[in-house]
């Protein structure tokens, strides 16, 4: 692994990535199990832009050559740990991050074993608060199936994310061609909000 991936937090004050259940780090060689069961969760192609399976070699290259500057490559991966347990449970992105409009996308994935924990939404809080003070993002959104994936639904409402719109016909699934909302969430400091939808 590039010595500068672990060094992409060393200035980082650690508050910021940990709860009282969670800590965020940077990817390591010991997470290529979680992100071998998760990128084949036939589940998580129907809600992404990915569906083939990656073999453990491509995700091994991958952990290896994880770039660390968001600010060169656009995107951020990293791990989502259980502190009580020292086990790696899913992973959240910033991906499409524009330094010039000061947005990025967010996207979340646990191990179906750590559902319905109230993870989900202390790593995204995490996220959040990395995003919006150390890269000084003005807002972050999310994609989510109007329809197929409620819980995400739920999981951006109650993080406080407004539904800004309905792509129609936006995304190809098992369910067939779908509608996505974009969900929208402001820096607390941006007083200026679009008006959320209906």
């Amino acid at each position: 692994m590039k010595r500068s991936v672990c060094c992409l937090f060393s200035y980082i004050h650690f508050f910021m990535l940990q709860s009282a259940d969670l800590h965020l780090r940077a990817i390591e060689p010991e997470d290529l199990d979680t992100l071998y069961t998760i990128e084949n969760d036939t589940d998580v192609w129907n809600v992404g832009a990915v569906s083939t399976p990656y073999s453990r070699f491509a995700l091994r290259q991958y952990i290896e050559s994880q770039p660390a500057d968001i600010f060169q490559t656009g995107q951020l991966r990293l791990a989502i740990v259980e502190r009580a347990t020292a086990t790696t449970i899913g992973f959240v992105d910033l991906i499409d991050h524009s330094a010039y409009s000061a947005r990025a996308e967010v996207g979340i994935a646990l191990l179906r074993s750590h559902h319905g924990k109230g993870y989900g939404l202390q790593a995204l809080r995490l996220i959040e608060t990395y995003a919006f003070q150390q890269l000084h993002l003005r807002f972050l959104y999310a994609y989510v199936s109007a329809d197929h994936n409620p819980v995400a639904r739920q999981l951006f409402e109650t993080a406080g994310y407004r539904s800004v719109a309905v792509l129609p016909l936006w995304h190809e699934s098992q369910h067939g061609t779908e509608d996505i909302v974009l969900y929208q969430k402001f820096h607390p400091n941006t007083f200026t909000e679009p008006k959320a939808t209906k």
